[in-house]
């Protein structure tokens, strides 16, 4: 992005070269140069009034206004090819030519489905009242299984739930006497663990008296300490071991046997078997229903209801098929709107799918060039500037300048990553002059200020933080002025100082003049 509206010009090129001048004009003065007897020649200008136009450049790219990818309509080879790059097409005009074999399968395969539909069709109407039957049947022999088991249940559960209640009391109580083993080794590993921490402490301590006396070196410190430091670390983590068998606090294998202790005991208290026998009693219950639901469905005749599926899925096979023999006849390729192939992705001989499939590759991409997109970012604070319908100027890498544009579209949404708003322009490619793909200048009026005092950039030296100098003429000398300074434009810049009607300012051969030096002005 470029702004061409610039109020605090930064050092440029043309700047430094002032400064080159100035330091030979004092090289010059350093050397004692006595004034010059022989006027110097310059040439001169006088401040012109004009309007500033404020503009603020983007960079972007051209991209077509409509780019669709063109897939087989039937998966197979490209057996040909009636179109190529950059040739213009319109609507249904024939691109290639796709092998209808795969679409010859699918009508095999469809045909194949509906053979088996119809024979699935034949199978039902012959064996659905059996197998409902059938299931009458096993019915039956379900709910003869849920009784023995309810009459199971009534003699055995009890026993069952009051055994389970005798495991977990044995659970309990070798829990206890489990972490009871864990205290007395976790109190020991305390006590080693404080043994070896005073003696590694005694040993530091006196280490460091040594070291202090220069007796031992900094590694026989530095060793020391460091068995101190470990010795610490392993006797805090053994008091915490023994914090946790400390005579109030519970442990979590403990707290868990107990509570399955609990549990048992509850199932005891509550007579938990005749919960059991109540679920047996309900499995009968439920395979009695069983039995009355398919009992209903032999005197209603459900088979009947199973013979209509059949014919449905008969249907739809027939369906199928019609679809699959459409395809068939569906293996020309088409193009779906007015453009210019951009790009063949295929060639003959390479295998075309259909895009609903994964790995699927287009066997061209069409694009509409007549009207191209100008696509580029600015900045979210520069989008409250610009509107859809605003005036855009855009210009090639290429030398094609001041192409007009409108801009259709501005992103109701702030990029995160950069801060930048993406906008959309549309431009009229008159003649296919504009191609895809080219990097663009993008130019947006900001401003525009009006009566603005000018004078060639070159006239101006020093430029630094708004102010300048100039060299004008007085009678037939030369005098330095400072004035402020403004904007850049193209070569020129804006003096914000008022310069009285007709002053002469000096344009050129700076490099030798001083105040007060002779002048001769250049006659056009």
């Amino acid at each position: 992005m470029k702004n061409k509206y610039i109020f605090q010009p930064p050092i440029s090129t043309y700047l430094k070269a002032q400064l080159l001048w100035v330091f030979v004009i004092c090289c010059l003065s350093v050397s004692s140069v006595v004034a010059q007897t022989t006027p110097v020649t310059v040439s001169t200008t006088t401040a012109r009034r004009g309007t500033f136009v404020a503009t603020k450049d983007y960079t972007g790219h051209l991209q077509p206004n409509a780019e669709v990818t063109i897939f087989a309509n039937v998966s197979g080879k490209i057996v040909s090819f009636e179109a190529k790059v950059g040739q213009s097409v319109s609507k249904g005009d024939v691109l290639a030519q796709s092998d209808p074999k795969e679409a010859t399968l699918a009508v095999i395969r469809a045909e194949s489905a509906l053979s088996s539909a119809q024979s699935q069709l034949t199978t039902t109407e012959a064996s659905a009242q059996a197998r409902v039957e059938s299931q009458l049947a096993n019915a039956q022999e379900t709910l003869m299984a849920a009784q023995a088991k309810l009459v199971e249940t009534k003699s055995l559960a009890e026993m069952r739930i009051r055994n389970q209640l005798t495991q977990a009391e044995t659970a309990y109580q070798s829990a206890i006497a489990s972490i009871e083993r864990s205290k007395t080794n976790a109190q020991q590993a305390l006590e080693r663990a404080k043994t070896e921490l005073d003696k590694n402490e005694l040993d530091f301590e006196r280490t460091k008296a040594l070291h202090e006396k220069q007796h031992v070196s900094d590694s026989n410190l530095e060793s020391a300490e460091q068995r101190f430091k470990v010795s610490q670390t392993r006797y805090q983590e053994a008091v915490v071991t023994a914090e946790q068998f400390k005579d109030d606090a519970t442990h979590p294998s403990v707290e868990k046997a107990k509570a399955e202790l609990a549990v048992a005991q509850k199932i005891v208290e509550s007579r938990g078997w005749e919960r059991e026998i109540a679920s047996a009693e309900s499995a009968v219950n439920q395979a009695q229903a069983n039995l009355n639901t398919t009992q209903k469905l032999v005197e209603a005749k459900s088979w009947e209801r199973e013979i209509d599926i059949a014919k449905a899925a008969v249907r739809q096979a027939t369906e199928q098929l019609k679809l699959a023999q459409e395809q068939l006849n569906d293996a020309t390729i088409q193009s779906p709107i007015d453009g210019t192939i951009a790009m063949q992705h295929l060639s003959v001989g390479d295998y075309a799918r259909l895009s609903s499939i994964p790995t699927a590759k287009p066997v061209f991409t069409v694009i509409a060039v007549d009207t191209l997109k100008a696509e580029f970012y600015i900045p979210a604070g520069d989008a409250r500037r610009i509107n859809n319908g605003d005036l855009v100027l855009i210009s090639t890498d290429s030398g094609i300048q001041n192409i007009a544009g409108t801009v259709t579209f501005i992103s109701p949404t702030v990029n995160r990553d950069n801060n930048t708003v993406l906008v959309h322009a549309t431009v009229l490619n008159l003649k296919n002059s504009l191609k895809p793909g080219t990097a663009i200048t993008i130019s947006i009026k900001t401003g525009e200020r009006k009566n603005v005092q000018l004078l060639p950039l070159r006239s101006v030296l020093n430029i630094q933080n708004g102010s300048g100098t100039l060299f004008v003429v007085e009678g037939n000398v030369a005098r330095t002025k400072q004035v402020n300074v403004g904007g850049v434009y193209g070569g020129e810049i804006e003096v914000t100082s008022q310069l009285a009607r007709g002053t002469q300012v000096i344009v050129d051969n700076q490099h030798r003049l001083q105040n007060g030096t002779q002048v001769s002005v250049a006659q056009d």
